[in-house]
C-alpha cells in the first residue's frame, strides 16, 4: 500500500445504464467509506459533461480519477486523461461496458477500491481519429448504423440482443459505401459492408469482432468486411459473436499503426457508444496514452 493515498475524484454518470450506475456509485461509495478514502464526488449532466468533470479534478489536483458508467463515459474520461499522469479506475455500469471487460475490470467495487490503495497501474493504448480518442473499436459502414440504432432505441434491451435487434432492423435499409482505405503497408479500394479498427476485441457487449486486438500493443487492428446478402450476414453473425468469423470469404484482417478512410459519401466513424468522427478519417494508434488501474 502507497504510504501516502493518491488524491482521488469520483465521477459518475446517473444516466449510464438506463439507471444502473447509481446503484453501483453507491456499491462504490461503500467500498471506499470502508477503506477510509473520502474522495470529491461530481454527476455528470450531460453528454460531453465528463469530460469536462475530468478535466476540472486533475486541474484540482485528482490523482486518480474513478469513473462509473459506460463506454461512453469512459470515453469522455480519455479525451481528458490522454497522456496525463492521473489514472483511471473505472467501474463498469453501462449497456456494454466492452473497454471495462478488455482489462479485466469487472463490477466489483471493492476490487477497484483495493487496486486503487495498493497503487498497481498499467499503460494502454488509445486510438485517435481526426484528433479525438476512442478506447474500444471503431465502426465505419454498417456497424456505425446499427450503432447508430441502438442509441436512438427504446426497445428494453441491453447488451447483446439489443445489438442483434438493431441489426436486424438496419439490414434491410442499408447500402454499402465505395470506400479508400490505405493502411500502412497496403490499401482497399472498393464498396464495403464494415469496416472495425480495433484497439480491444470486443464491441456491443462482447462480440468479438477483432479477437486478435489487444489494448496493449501499439497497433490497430482491423476486421475489413467485403459486401454481403441478408443470409451471409445471418452467417456471418453467430460467427462473430465468438470471434471465428475470419473463416468468412469476405472477411480480411490488417495490422497496422494508422489508416485513412475516404468514402464517395459522407459517414460517421462510430466508437465506445459514440458519434467520434465523419469522413475523411485518420486514424492512428497512441501507444501507451492511458493510465489505467490494475486488477490488484
Amino acid at each position: 500500500m502507497p504510504s501516502v493515498m493518491p488524491r482521488i475524484a469520483l465521477i459518475h454518470n446517473p444516466q449510464a445504464g438506463r439507471g444502473k450506475a447509481p446503484a453501483a456509485a453507491r456499491r462504490l461509495q461503500a467500498a471506499l467509506a470502508g477503506a477510509g478514502l473520502k474522495p470529491r464526488e461530481l454527476l455528470t449532466k450531460g453528454r460531453g459533461h465528463a469530460e469536462e468533470l475530468v478535466s476540472q479534478a486533475m486541474d484540482q489536483g485528482a490523482e486518480v480519477i474513478m469513473v462509473v458508467g459506460g463506454d461512453g463515459t469512459m470515453h469522455e474520461a480519455a479525451q481528458a486523461l490522454a497522456g496525463s499522469q492521473a489514472c483511471l479506475a473505472p467501474l463498469p455500469a453501462g449497456r456494454c461496458n466492452d473497454f471495462c471487460r478488455s482489462l479485466g475490470l469487472g463490477f466489483d467495487a471493492e476490487a477497484l477500491v483495493a487496486a486503487v490503495t495498493t497503487g498497481t497501474s498499467r499503460q494502454v493504448d488509445l486510438v485517435q481519429v481526426n484528433g479525438r480518442n476512442y478506447c474500444t473499436v471503431g465502426a465505419v459502414g454498417f456497424d456505425a448504423e446499427v450503432s447508430r440504432f441502438v442509441d436512438l432505441m427504446k426497445a428494453p434491451l441491453w447488451g447483446q440482443p439489443a445489438y442483434i435487434y438493431a441489426v436486424l432492423r438496419t439490414l434491410g435499409r442499408y447500402r454499402p459505401p465505395e470506400v479508400k482505405l490505405t493502411w500502412d503497408d497496403g490499401h482497399y479500394h472498393g464498396p464495403l459492408f464494415l469496416a472495425a479498427v480495433a484497439n480491444t476485441p470486443t464491441y456491443g457487449n462482447q462480440i468479438r469482432i477483432v479477437p486478435q486486438a489487444r489494448a496493449d500493443d501499439g497497433h490497430l487492428d482491423i476486421c475489413l468486411v467485403r459486401p454481403v446478402t441478408i443470409f451471409q450476414v445471418m452467417r456471418f453473425l453467430p460467427l462473430a459473436l465468438k470471434g471465428s468469423h475470419g473463416s468468412v470469404p469476405e472477411v480480411s484482417f490488417v495490422r497496422t499503426r494508422k489508416v485513412e478512410i475516404v468514402c464517395d459519401r459522407p459517414v460517421e466513424l462510430w466508437a465506445d457508444g459514440e458519434p467520434v468522427a465523419s469522413s475523411p478519417l485518420k486514424v492512428e494508434i497512441l501507444p501507451r496514452a492511458l493510465k489505467v488501474v490494475a486488477p490488484a
